[in-house]
């Protein structure tokens, strides 16, 4: 089992998703433990999914922007 928490403010994720799948840009898969944040990013001009949270708890997404992805750009 593995555990950790990702804590990122302010930071720009750019073209980061791969093209016709659901390999998002920034991922949360089965994430249950532990405290993440994702606070005031960017997250943008991917050719796939941009963020999915998936079987996943206490998690803090808040005033993002997520942009310009082509087929989802949030997926919870």
């Amino acid at each position: 089992m593995r555990t950790g928490s990702t804590i990122m403010d302010n930071v720009e994720i750019h073209n980061c998703s791969q093209v016709d799948t659901e390999n998002a840009a920034l991922r949360f898969a089965s994430a249950a433990s532990g405290h993440s944040s994702i606070t005031n990013c960017a997250l943008h001009s991917g050719l796939g999914w941009g963020m999915v949270i998936s079987s996943s708890a206490n998690i803090n997404v808040k005033n993002n922007n997520i942009f310009n992805f082509r087929p989802m750009g949030f997926v919870m």
